[in-house]
């Protein structure tokens, strides 16, 4: 159901909702290709042989209660604005969104293609959000670069998992292991916000894939900053809200300073990494042309993002496990 007014927060709550010119014969001279920003991947540890008796994953790690005292992930503030990049120098569709296996499109009051990505970092656990993305490999998430590594020279976070469709402390699917996650260079380095984005590999659970199970969202790259008819998820965990339940802010989004696309949502901490999706299917699947990165601190309170660019594409590109 499509609220009226944009740029709406609302709670997905169980049972709402649900001439002419000069001729030249000078030869054309194509622009020099920009490389591909660097990336870099970390391997999960191998699982265990046998799973703990009464785990809630493959590894033992992560107990009922652990995911229900999971910190926040930070979403940064707009004090570090990225500087305005170049026009993109191409567009497309890297994947196309695909319902779970043998079902057809349906309108879930919560998404089972979105969901909380918990990890750890220095000895604490967190979690941000993530969305699924359709491969040929179907175990693929996005979500943002802060959510797997802390960048600025920091480290790489551990114990990854993904619980798709989350819902008041549980997962109607299960929680997924990483298997790989990979995020750029320079957010690796020195934070860079335009490359604030990673995507994390998913080991099968009981011989199935995630795509398979769940469904998955499509990937496009090089779109406007100014996307009609957007939808954001995220799992925000601060005050006012929970982390318990999914929301969703739906709206045009528009251009913010130098790359980032915007859209004005009262999320917080939590919702790092949840999917903008672009051309919906339906509320469960469309395509994701971002992942929430940022927030503004004053004023009307905003979401930002740098829309995937062509590097985005690159590193999908290198996710083969």
């Amino acid at each position: 159901m499509r609220n009226a007014l944009p740029r709406t927060l609302r709670l997905v709550a169980a049972g709402i909702l649900l001439t002419g010119g000069v001729v030249s014969t000078a030869a054309a001279v194509s622009p020099p290709s920009t490389p591909a920003a660097a990336t870099t991947a970390v391997q999960a540890p191998a699982l265990p042989s046998k799973v703990p008796a009464g785990a809630l994953d493959a590894t033992g790690y992560w107990t009922a209660e652990k995911l229900k005292n999971a910190i926040p992930a930070d979403l940064p503030g707009d004090a570090a604005t990225p500087a305005k990049q170049g026009p993109s120098t191409s567009s497309g569709v890297a994947s196309k969104p695909v319902a779970p296996l043998g079902h057809t499109l349906a309108n879930d009051v919560v998404p089972s293609t979105a969901g909380k990505l918990f990890f750890v970092d220095n000895g604490l656990n967190y979690v941000c959000s993530a969305s699924t993305i359709n491969n040929n490999y179907k175990n693929l998430i996005i979500t943002a670069g802060h959510c797997v590594h802390s960048g600025g020279g920091g480290a790489w976070h551990s114990n990854i998992v993904f619980a798709p469709a989350y819902y008041n402390g549980q997962s109607g699917y299960g929680l997924w292991n990483w298997s790989q996650a990979r995020t750029f260079n320079s957010w690796m380095n020195s934070s860079d916000f335009t490359h604030d984005q990673a995507f994390v590999t998913l080991q099968q659970r009981n011989g199935a894939n995630l795509i398979d199970a769940v469904g998955g969202n499509g990937l496009v790259w090089g779109n406007s900053q100014n996307q009609p008819g957007a939808r954001i998820w995220g799992w925000p965990a601060e005050p006012p809200y929970n982390g318990e339940v999914p929301y969703y802010c739906d709206g045009d989004t528009f251009a913010w300073g130098g790359s980032d696309a915007a859209l004005t949502c009262s999320m917080n901490g939590g919702a790092s990494g949840g999917p903008w999706l672009k051309d919906r299917i339906d509320v469960n699947l469309g395509y994701v042309f971002a992942v929430t990165s940022r927030r503004t601190t004053s004023g009307t309170p905003t979401l930002l993002s740098t829309p995937n660019s062509a590097d985005v594409k690159t590193m999908f590109d290198l996710m083969t496990t």
